[in-house]
């Protein structure tokens, strides 16, 4: 026999699970955008490297902006190593640094997607029996009340 709370309580641990999912989509999204950054930081070091040293350029510097600027030392970059803290390095080893960073925010986003998809396998299955639920407690109340049907 189906008990109406049961039944409630179960879709409303449903839709604590979908808004579950709905807020990690946007954290998946947040670390996407983590990745791009970092191809877009990547990209724009491997460019200022190849300038000569006097060359006029113009630098992006996120949000679609970009500022002229000259280059002035292309063999090293300043590289944040947490904290707060940035770093002098050379053109190599900033770019692994890039790498490593881009490396662990894929992981994070794969393990992300991971806790996602069994999320969602739960709340399927979940869903399946609220449904299943909601039919017997249909049926329930219709033979309580003579087989007719019941309106809520």
């Amino acid at each position: 026999m189906v008990n109406q709370q049961e039944l409630q309580q179960k879709a409303s641990t449903l839709e604590v699970m979908r808004n579950e999912v709905e807020a990690l989509e946007g954290q998946k999204r947040l670390l996407q955008n983590q990745i791009q950054t970092h191809d877009e930081a990547k990209k724009t070091v491997e460019k200022y490297s190849k300038e000569s040293e006097g060359t006029e350029v113009l630098v992006h510097i996120g949000a679609d902006t970009y500022i002229h600027t000259e280059v002035k030392n292309n063999e090293e970059v300043l590289v944040d190593i947490g904290n707060d803290l940035s770093t002098k390095r050379d053109v190599k080893d900033a770019l692994e640094i890039i790498d490593r960073k881009k490396e662990k925010i894929k992981e994070d986003k794969e393990e992300l997607q991971e806790y996602i998809d069994e999320l969602n396998e739960n709340a399927d299955e979940l869903e399946q029996e609220v449904r299943e639920d909601y039919q017997k407690l249909q049926r329930q109340q219709q033979e309580q009340h003579g087989g007719g049907q019941v309106f809520q």
